[in-house]
């Protein structure tokens, strides 16, 4: 299927919690009631705290989400999708998202989506709060993304759950 979305994730933990690709591995495809249950990791890629990168999904970059690079990010576009995820996004309470993304984090994020649109310069980016109503990634990225300058046509503004408008009131705190 050909590839036309990149989707920010976070692992819904605190803010600074060391999280490691094992651990993700184990809560994705663990049997239930340990994990998902999954026969993949949800995820292409994991940023950890450092900003060290874990590619759990050997993908060919290219423009076609070959059947070996499926995983389970968001259902119903797992096929014609990356999922990029960051260790965090949760405040202390583990109750409230937190765009905890460090300086390291967001280095490596820049560099996979610069990587993703020098090899699919049409694909859309976005967070899974665009496509379900979770608070993941934590922050509302085409706003993130306009920011930064990238191209209008590489970002999705959907937002059908209401968290642009959301995260515009948190960052107001």
């Amino acid at each position: 299927m050909k590839f036309q979305y990149l989707i920010i994730h976070c692992t819904a933990t605190p803010a600074g919690r060391w999280v490691s690709a094992e651990d993700v591995k184990k809560w994705h495809t663990k049997p239930k009631p340990y994990g998902n249950g999954w026969k993949q990791v949800g995820y292409s890629d994991l940023i950890l705290l450092d900003g060290s990168r874990h590619q759990f999904v050997k993908h060919n970059n290219d423009q076609i989400i070959d059947s070996f690079e499926i995983t389970n990010g968001v259902a119903g576009i797992n096929s014609i999708s990356r999922h990029l995820c960051y260790v965090g996004g949760l405040d202390s309470s583990h109750k409230a998202p937190l765009d905890s993304r460090t300086p390291q984090q967001i280095s490596t994020m820049l560099d996979i989506i610069g990587e993703v649109l020098g090899y699919a310069p049409n694909v859309k980016i976005a967070g899974h709060n665009q496509f379900d109503n979770k608070g993941c990634p934590s922050f509302f990225v085409p706003t993130w993304l306009k920011q930064l300058g990238i191209p209008e046509h590489n970002i999705e503004w959907r937002d059908p759950f209401g968290y642009e408008r959301y995260f515009k009131q948190v960052w107001k705190r």
